[in-house]
């Protein structure tokens, strides 16, 4: 039986029962074979870029019996077929924003794309934005020391609010939630603006520019920490 991390887990907890779903990136593929396993998909595509990767997941999936539920495909990105779920997970943002735009078409077709980026979440935010892609839900895990983000969002077809790029850098969703691990995840990113302000040279002109930046950024850290806690 797959034993799956808590970030993993989570990922695997968000696909809908009985959905087609691609995983891309999978490296060992246990999420797909756990959503096998746990009868959540018997429909499912893994696709990595990484031979020595696909192969990991191609021993797994042999392993365990699924080769009818689970199709392991060499692929950079997602392959050209509809799924109701896609999982990107364990990439950086901006990463994850190129593989949607470069199959964009199939992107919209779906019904929750399940979206963990390892840094730059606000970038991705900002292009699933600019791709007519509403967030319609967020989820924030802490394991090993460090807090993984998961955005879920889909194709809409009305027009996305404007926002400012300071913006893209918060979970709307979270804070509605009140959530509690993304306001402890907030409270670690206001210690740590704060730092960076205290070590900026007050004689530069650019350090003055980055210090109003940062000082803006700091402030609405400071009032989404705020909102969660009243």
């Amino acid at each position: 039986m797959i034993k799956l991390s808590k970030r993993l887990n989570k990922i695997a907890e968000l696909v809908d029962f009985g959905a087609s779903v691609i995983d891309v990136g999978t490296d060992h593929g246990y999420v797909p074979n756990f959503l096998c396993e746990n009868k959540i998909s018997s429909d499912i595509i893994a696709t990595d870029i990484s031979k020595n990767s696909l192969e990991k997941s191609i021993e797994l999936t042999s392993e365990l019996g699924n080769e009818k539920e689970v199709r392991n495909i060499l692929a950079n990105g997602i392959v050209n077929e509809d799924r109701d779920n896609i999982i990107i997970a364990g990439l950086g943002g901006i990463q994850i924003a190129e593989i949607i735009a470069n199959s964009i078409n199939i992107a919209k077709s779906s019904k929750k794309l399940i979206l963990q980026p390892m840094q730059k979440a606000n970038i991705l935010r900002r292009e699933l934005n600019n791709m007519s892609f509403e967030i319609f839900d967020e989820e924030i895990i802490y394991e090993d020391d460090r807090y993984f983000e998961i955005i879920l969002a889909k194709f809409s077809d009305q027009k996305n609010e404007k926002l400012k790029e300071e913006d893209f850098y918060f979970s709307k969703r979270l804070i509605e939630k009140k959530d509690e691990t993304y306001l402890a995840y907030l409270k670690e990113k206001k210690d740590y603006l704060r730092s960076i302000i205290k070590s900026f040279d007050p004689d530069s002109i650019r350090s003055k520019i980055r210090n109003q930046e940062l000082n803006n950024l700091l402030k609405k850290v400071e009032e989404a920490i705020n909102e969660i806690s009243s």
